[in-house]
Formats: C-alpha cells, sequence, structure tokens
C-alpha cells in the first residue's frame, strides 16, 4: 500500500491508519517518486508537525533519495504548519496586503504583552479569557463580525492589534488566519498554489486555519496523513481532528488509502491498541496486529519508591542496557518526561552517568519571569542577541526595558505608546526622544540615524515628556552602550558577552555553532531552537523530551518517567473544581499525547513511576495525592500509577519493583 500511495497521480488524497503504520514513511516515498520523475524540489511543500518532526523526515527524504538525489531531496522545503503561513505572510506583496510584519512573538515575549494588555484596566482572568476566545476563533476562522461585537471585547481586541502592529510582531494564532485571508483575496492571487505538490503529515494536529492555508497552496497535489487518535496540541492549541476525519466527506473525489499494522513490537502494539478502545478515541484505527516480531522485555512498567529512587535506578538500568549493545547509538533512545523539572534532573544524573545528552525536547523554549532577570536569563540573553541582530527591533526594546520591574514597567510602555501616536511618530524615535529629553547629549550620540537624531535633538535635556519616562530613557542607555560595546563580537565570544554559555536553551545553538556568526546568524539559530527546535546531529546524543516533541518521530527505545497521575495525565483530569465535561476533556486529550508518545518505542517501550514524594514537591509538582503520612518527621504524599496505565487493561505490562529490576541485572 505504501508504494501504491508513493506512485499516485491523482487530485487529491487521506492516507489514515494506526499509530506507526507507515503514514509518513508513505509521504517521504511519494516526495522521492516525485523527485524520480523530474519534477522541481522547490515546488514539492511537505507539512510535519513541529521541528523534530521536520528533522527526522528530512533524514527520511536523505535515506531513501540515495547519494545520487541527495541534494535534490535537501531542496524539497519541509515547513511545519506555522512556518508555512509565516513563509506566505512573508512576500512583499503580503506585507502590503496585511500590513503586518510575520515576526511572531516566541513565549517569553508574548508575558510582556500580557502585562501591557493589563493598563486597560480588565481584571487578568477575564483578560486571559477575552485572548483565548480570540485566539480560538482566529484559528477557528470564524468571521471577525461573530466573535468580536463592540464594547470591552472590540476596545481589548484593537488595542491588541494596535500593540502588535506597533512592534513590527504578531501573536502566532495570528498568523495562519491573516494567511489564508491573504491567499483568499486579489492581493494574494498569485501567492495560491504557490506549491505544485502538498504532502501534510498529522493533519489532525493542525488548525482549521493552518489546513486551510496548505489546501490553498497545492496546485496538483494534495496528500494529508494523520490519525486522530495521534491528536497533540503541538503544531497549534486548537487542532482540528475533525478536519482530518472528515476529509473526505467534505470534498470530492478523494482517494483514501488505509494502513493496517504497526512497526513495533506486539506488547508495544497491542498496549496502544487497548488505549484506542477508551475516551473518544476510534477503535477503528487500532493496529490489530505487530509488523515485527517479538522480542524479549519489550514493555516494562517499573515502580520505584521515590522520585529520586527512580531517577537514580533508571538512569543506571539505562546506562547498562546501552553497553550491553554491541553498537550503541544513544540517539535511538529517548527520555520521556512530563515537564522541565524531570528533564533537567534526568539530563543531570544521566550525564554523570557518562551520556552525552540533549534536552532540545524539553528545554529549548525561553520562558523564566521577567520581573527578576536572575530568573530569566536565557530571555535576557535573547533580548540582547535580538538587540545586536536589529538594534531597531521594537519587540526586543519592550523586553529590555521590562526586566527587573514589578509590573514590567507597562504603565511607562503605555505612556512611551500615547507619546508616540500624539507626536506621530514611530516607538523608536519615541524611544531616542524621550532618552534626550531626559538625558541630553549622552542620548543624542546613540540616536541611530538622521530622523531619529532629529528628534531626538528636537527636545532640550531633563525633561520627562511623559510620567516614568525616565526609567525607559535608562534603559535605552544601558541597551545602546551594550550595542555599541559588544555589536563586533561574533561566535562564542558573542555567546559569552550575551550570557548563554551555560544556558540550557541555548544547548542547540552551541552545538550547531562554528564559531564565526555574527549577531545576525547566532539570532536566527537562537530564534529556531526557541520556536522550531531539532536535535543535534550526533548518533551517540541521549534525547530528553517532554510528549509533544515525539511527533512524527521513531525510536528504539523509550523510557517514560514519573508516570504518575497529576503528571500523565495532568491535574486538571481530576480537578474536582472543574466540571465532569472538563475532566474528560483533559483526560482525552492527555490519553491521545500518551498514546502517541507510547507508540514512538519500537522495541522497548519502559513506563516508569513511583509511589511516594515529599508533599512539598508533589503539591508543587501538581501530582495527585491520594493521602498524606508522617515519615521521620517529613510529611510525605502518597501518589498513584498513572492511571492510564489501567486502562490498558491486560495488555498493560507486569509491574516489576525498581530494586527488584537492578538486582536481575546485578547493579544493586
Amino acid at each position: 500500500m505504501i508504494d501504491v500511495i508513493a506512485s499516485f497521480d491523482g487530485r487529491i488524497a487521506k492516507v489514515h491508519g494506526p499509530a506507526r503504520s507507515g503514514k509518513t514513511e508513505a509521504l517521504a516515498r511519494r516526495a522521492v517518486h516525485l523527485l524520480d520523475e523530474g519534477v522541481d524540489p522547490a515546488s514539492i511543500l511537505v507539512e510535519v508537525t513541529n521541528g523534530f518532526a521536520a528533522q527526522a523526515f528530512r533524514r527520511r527524504l536523505a535515506a531513501l533519495a540515495g547519494e545520487q538525489r541527495a541534494q535534490e531531496a535537501a531542496r524539497i522545503p519541509v515547513r511545519t504548519p506555522l512556518g508555512a503561513c509565516t513563509d506566505v505572510l512573508d512576500s512583499p506583496a503580503a506585507r502590503a496586503a496585511t500590513r503586518r510584519v510575520p515576526r511572531v512573538l516566541i513565549d517569553a515575549e508574548y508575558l510582556f504583552l500580557v502585562e501591557d494588555m493589563k493598563t486597560l484596566g480588565t481584571p487578568l482572568r477575564k483578560l486571559r479569557r477575552m485572548l483565548e476566545h480570540f485566539y480560538r476563533q482566529m484559528e477557528d476562522l470564524r468571521p471577525r463580525s461573530e466573535w468580536c461585537v463592540g464594547g470591552e471585547e472590540q476596545t481589548i481586541f484593537d488595542y491588541l492589534v494596535r500593540t502588535l502592529v506597533s512592534r513590527g510582531a504578531m501573536v502566532r494564532h495570528e498568523g495562519p488566519a491573516l494567511a489564508v485571508e491573504f491567499l483568499k483575496s486579489e492581493a494574494g492571487a498569485e501567492a495560491r498554489a504557490a506549491y505544485d505538490y502538498v504532502l501534510c503529515d498529522d493533519f489532525q494536529n493542525l488548525s482549521r486555519a493552518q489546513q486551510t492555508c496548505l489546501c490553498l497552496l497545492a496546485g496538483t497535489q494534495l496528500i494529508v496523513a494523520g490519525n486522530p487518535n495521534q491528536t497533540v496540541e503541538a503544531a497549534s492549541d486548537y487542532p482540528n481532528p475533525a478536519g482530518f476525519a472528515q476529509f473526505d466527506a467534505v470534498r470530492r473525489n478523494v482517494r483514501t488509502f488505509t494502513l493496517e499494522g504497526a512497526f513495533a513490537r506486539p506488547a508495544i502494539t497491542a498496549f496502544v491498541d487497548a488505549l484506542c478502545d477508551q475516551g473518544d478515541m476510534d477503535p477503528t484505527l487500532k493496529a490489530a496486529r505487530a509488523l515485527l516480531p517479538a522480542s524479549d522485555n519489550e514493555l516494562e512498567a517499573v515502580k520505584w519508591t521515590s522520585p529520586e529512587d527512580e531517577l537514580n535506578g533508571l538512569t543506571k538500568y539505562l546506562r547498562s542496557l546501552v553497553d550491553a549493545e554491541s553498537d550503541p547509538r544513544e540517539s535511538r533512545t529517548c527520555v520521556l518526561v512530563p515537564a522541565k523539572r524531570w528533564a533537567a534532573l534526568a539530563a543531570q544524573l544521566l550525564r554523570t552517568r557518562g551520556f552525552e545528552v540533549s534536552t532540545a525536547g524539553a528545554l529549548a523554549s525561553i520562558g523564566g519571569d521577567p520581573r527578576d532577570s536572575a530568573r530569566a536569563r536565557a530571555l535576557v540573553a535573547y533580548t540582547k542577541l535580538a538587540l545586536l541582530a536589529d538594534p531597531r527591533d521594537l519587540t526586543a526594546w519592550r523586553s529590555w526595558c521590562g526586566f527587573d520591574n514589578h509590573l514590567t514597567n507597562s504603565d511607562a510602555w503605555a505612556n512611551l505608546a500615547a507619546y508616540a501616536d500624539e507626536q506621530g511618530i514611530s516607538l523608536y524615535d519615541a524611544l531616542a526622544r524621550t532618552a534626550v529629553a531626559v538625558e541630553g547629549d549622552a542620548a543624542v550620540r546613540h540616536a541611530d540615524g538622521p530622523a531619529s537624531r532629529t528628534a531626538a535633538e528636537s527636545t532640550g535635556a531633563g525633561e520627562e515628556p511623559f510620567l516614568r519616562a525616565g526609567v525607559l530613557a535608562r534603559r535605552w542607555r544601558e541597551g545602546q552602550d551594550f550595542i555599541a560595546k559588544n555589536a563586533a563580537r561574533r561566535g562564542f565570544a558573542l555567546m559569552r558577552a550575551i550570557g548563554a554559555t551555560d544556558l540550557p536553551e541555548f544547548e542547540a545553538v552551541s552545538f550547531a555553532l562554528v564559531g564565526d556568526e555574527d549577531a545576525t546568524a547566532l539570532y536566527r539559530l537562537a530564534r529556531a531552537s526557541a520556536t522550531e527546535p531539532v536535535w543535534p546531529e550526533g548518533a551517540h546524543i541521549l534525547h530528553v523530551a517532554t510528549y509533544d516533541a515525539l511527533c512524527g518521530t521513531e525510536y528504539d527505545r523509550v523510557l517514560a518517567m514519573a508516570a504518575v497521575d497529576g503528571l500523565v495525565p495532568c491535574r486538571d483530569a481530576f480537578e474536582v473544581i472543574s466540571t465532569q465535561d472538563a475532566r474528560e476533556r483533559t483526560m482525552n486529550r492527555e490519553r491521545k499525547r500518551f498514546a502517541n508518545a507510547a507508540s514512538k518505542a519500537r522495541d522497548h517501550l519502559v513506563i516508569s513511576f513511583f509511589s511516594k514524594a515529599s508533599l512539598e514537591l508533589a503539591e508543587r509538582s501538581k501530582m495527585q495525592v491520594t493521602r498524606v503520612r508522617s515519615e521521620n518527621g517529613e510529611r510525605i504524599a502518597v501518589v498513584r500509577p498513572s492511571s492510564l496505565l489501567a486502562e490498558a487493561g491486560n495488555a498493560a505490562p507486569t509491574t516489576n519493583g525498581g530494586q527488584n529490576l537492578l538486582s536481575e541485572r546485578g547493579l544493586n
């Protein structure tokens, strides 16, 4: 069937099947088949969920294409859904039509946007609900007349757009909707059907707007592949699995291909199949049979006493497994963690065991609390790099001006925006003029270009043009001093200058660094690492990842740590103050995430959990505590293994005690 899909020459096709049935492989073979027919690689667009999936797909292409077609295969665009949409918006025609810059805020930059939105006076909880409502409507392609109906809602939406436009930025939810709007417009006529062939993997993970954008980009052929049971919120906060399930029902002449079986060991296949009988999973998408023969210890469940015992024992167990292999390839193993805290702890201990480790699948995103720069070191480094790469980057200046203030100086920034509107100048020129008004000639030296310098010199020194202008003037001067001092630095010296050499969020950047990159090149690496992270190349680098990172990938071995209720699935699945419907929705989402990640194990799946933890750790990590008891004067929380194990029934593995496991291998 995979070969039939590879040679399909019709207009539209849908490929569905169980997890690990070969859907991604079919798309890769289709792409190589097109190359064999002489199709221009640039006319083939491949869509995948995230950066890790893109990296894995490129490897598939290279392996299938062979040496003769390797260069052609490398020219095939492999994009994430958001990446494909921002590519559309980055053309001169799209920028002119939308009057927007497709510079998507990273999560940490978004925090400043929310702080600035608070200046409108709307209570935070209500504000967040409104913003989430806007974003869902955008991703669902709802007409604005239906979801923004005036009053406070309209005021907040207008302020949101005005703020983003002034900074030359957009939130990630806007991109797909704006791309669709442009492609459907007269101005976007030439951009429609920009690719002859569009091949979409994991189509169920995309929002309706993302799905529509990709359909509009297809000229000669569109093939979508997926499985609603594998839906995860990795490409969008609002995936539209119905868009895949009903793909052939709402379109004419769609050729549907159904794959069967799973390229995994029988016990792993049966375990994933058992989860397909639960909640809103579709039982018709079971693999039913494994396409690989049985082997020893395919599926294990291991119980430890505490998180500390689990970390110590499981890393020791993994070390013994790898040491027993004749040709170890650590990159074929993934340690699956429920949260960043576990990723950092696991990586630290794995390194003491002698592993080279990458946490790109868990710690690449940039976060932290900007109110305390010591707790947001990665964001500070990223902001410094953005300023060096583009000294006129208003999003970077907004971050720079907000560090180490309990309100991130949102009131001062709101006054600056009002001042810029009043003067009819840009935010950048308003900052320059403010600095000179407060600090005089010292700031004039930093004015960027004749227009900024003239604007800056037009105001006398020592005056505050608006309330709290002084704090912005001081930050402007400090930022300009930093730029002047470090503009010429490159490579590793530049990494040291921004304070990023020891930060896990810049780990992938360090791996990729040659050493002579200027600020612009280094910023591109850092931004790609934050928005679409990939694994560093190397057969002996062990991967540590959270559940959503595993879309479009595969491993020989997966070890899932801390599989306890409250972590896997998350606490919201048990929260008694929420409604039953809300708990069921959360459990359905978490079950799909777990089943999808478990299915990525080809030969060996280990599900690990512990029975108790300190009450402080349990509460901070949001574990589901069944009872509390006292041990040696310390309050201990008793926790239970993930209820998803129990849902698998007889297909779940028999639990082995951690100490017994270590004893069997002579590791005690």
